[in-house]
């Protein structure tokens, strides 16, 4: 009892640090994928459908998400993340009830403990609001009903636990295998009775299914009133299939050993996997070996899928590794030997102060600027808020905006509409079978419309290896702004910091930056 008081010591301390981290951290400028997600959710609070002003194969639920959040805490990074502070808080606490359904002994605080700890990872890129986060959260809450259903057999629970599956899909696509390991469950519960009920199997995958294609299917209904359906079916569906044929097998394992690569982190999830191993090598019981074994496999298709490997991918699994982290902790916990139980907490201890050490400047040590370009060198998140606000602060609402490049966060901050839904230009310019239409109607859209602002970026991150089909549209990006606008503004983006010129003579100094963000206002009577 003494131990286990110890390990929740320890675990109340790693919330508090985890609260406080995040705390100093809010100001972070929003990544890429954030200002997507921030920008479709303030479409949706001005009363604008997903994918009339933002087209992306990233499912709606999490714009929906995001509305929410911003609806409770503001339309600022600060307010969205501290939003996300409370998803990842209401994660832990339903993990930590999981566990103890689940788990026995100190393997409920170390498995919460390894989840704060990893959560908050930049490993992982925790400390942003993907919509990894988003998927686990739903997914765990389905769990637990699942669990409950099993016990009890209601229909209600089955089919609000399908609900929250659906939900975790609805936020994105490989959220759908935590759904498939829920109904692997039933059906395993029907073979493992003594005689098979296929009539009692059936019925409990009908509730169960019914809840999971529920969100689906509203949102669909939504989305057709909203007449955009058939452009959230070409995006989730059509070209997501296209898109997720980009990647051949040797890329993804490249990917995936860059994460393994360097970093405390990676030697968790290789624990998971050896606890795994170790619950079979235990004999510990046919139906807990399925449970952890069908939860770390799906756990893993989900971040695989595709072959990307992208570090917030990770987060996905982190559930799943953690329940056998903390299952092992507790076989070691019980073992007789005391050098066995003393070497397995110490290993425990030192691995997360390794974890913290390792992380030490981004979680306490650097300003947010300087955090921001710690965890993404390469790239213009900190200059995108600024150019934002300049366009927001000398423009009219009702103007309109055109970012060439990849950095949708740009409108989010400038609250001003894109010129039309393409806000990346990755998908314009890689070869793929849509791009020339794509490249087309974009500058139609541009040529037509006249937005007020243009912002180029130039930074390689923000674009991508154009095709050789794709040098026109290039070379009309390079020379557009200048025959119809005016330079208003420059960012100067260098590794460690960033200068902002708005005068005529700063801006033809620091011109040819290798990576700069220029703003460009279109010229009187153009």
């Amino acid at each position: 009892m003494k131990s286990r008081n110890l390990w929740y010591a320890g675990l109340i301390l790693l919330v508090v640090l985890a609260v406080v981290v995040r705390l100093r951290l809010l100001a972070l400028p929003l990544e890429r994928d954030e200002g997507e997600f921030a920008y479709a959710g303030q479409l949706i609070l001005q009363g604008i459908a997903p994918y009339k002003l933002a087209f992306n194969m990233k499912m709606p639920g999490t714009y929906a998400d995001y509305a929410v959040l911003m609806a409770v805490f503001g339309q600022s990074a600060t307010g969205l993340h501290l939003g996300f502070l409370f998803v990842n808080l209401g994660t832990i606490w339903l993990l930590f009830l999981l566990a103890r359904q689940l788990l026995e002994g100190v393997a409920v605080p170390v498995c919460c403990a390894t989840y704060v700890l990893l959560s908050l990872s930049p490993a992982v890129l925790g400390l942003e609001g993907h919509a990894t986060h988003l998927v686990v959260i739903h997914a765990l809450g389905g769990l637990l009903l699942l669990l409950r259903a099993r016990r009890t057999g209601k229909a209600a629970a089955l089919f609000l636990s399908g609900l929250l599956f659906g939900l975790a899909f609805l936020c994105k696509q490989p959220g759908l295998f935590f759904g498939v390991f829920g109904a692997a469950l039933l059906v395993r519960d029907a073979f493992a009775a003594r005689s098979v009920s296929w009539r009692l199997c059936a019925r409990n995958l009908a509730w169960f299914s019914l809840g999971l294609v529920v969100p689906l299917a509203l949102t669909g209904l939504i989305l057709w009133r909203a007449g955009v359906f058939a452009r959230f079916w070409f995006w989730t569906v059509e070209y997501a299939r296209v898109y997720g044929g980009f990647q051949s097998l040797p890329d993804g394992l490249e990917r995936l050993n860059e994460f393994f690569g360097a970093g405390i982190d990676r030697w968790y999830y290789l624990a998971g996997a050896l606890a795994l191993l170790g619950m079979v090598w235990r004999k510990s019981g046919a139906e807990r070996q399925f449970f952890f074994a069908a939860l770390y496999g799906c756990s893993f298709l989900a971040t695989a899928a595709g072959l990307y490997f992208r570090p917030h991918y990770f987060i996905l699994m982190l559930p799943a590794a953690c329940l056998l982290i903390g299952d092992a902790a507790a076989w070691l916990e019980g073992t007789r030997g005391r050098w066995a139980r003393a070497a397995g907490a110490g290993l425990f201890v030192a691995a997360g102060g390794c974890l913290i050490w390792q992380n030490r400047a981004v979680w306490f040590e650097l300003p947010t600027a300087a955090a921001n370009k710690a965890i993404y060198p390469p790239e213009v998140f900190m200059e995108a808020q600024e150019v934002g606000k300049y366009i927001r602060e000398h423009s009219a609402p009702e103007d309109e905006v055109a970012v060439l490049g990849s950095e949708p966060e740009i409108y989010f901050y400038a609250q001003r509409h894109s010129v039309d839904g393409y806000i990346y230009m990755y998908d314009l310019v890689r070869d793929q079978p849509y791009a020339s239409e794509m490249r087309r109607e974009f500058r139609e859209d541009v040529e037509r419309r006249r937005p007020r602002y243009l912002v180029l970026v130039n930074a390689d991150f923000s674009w991508m290896k154009w095709s050789q089909e794709a040098l026109p549209f290039v070379d009309w990006v390079k020379g557009y702004p200048g025959e119809f606008y005016d330079l208003a503004g420059l960012a100067a983006v260098y590794p460690t910091s960033s200068a902002y010129f708005w005068d005529a003579e700063g801006m033809a100094r620091h011109l040819n930056t290798p990576t700069s963000v220029l703003i460009f206002r279109r010229k009187p009577g153009r």
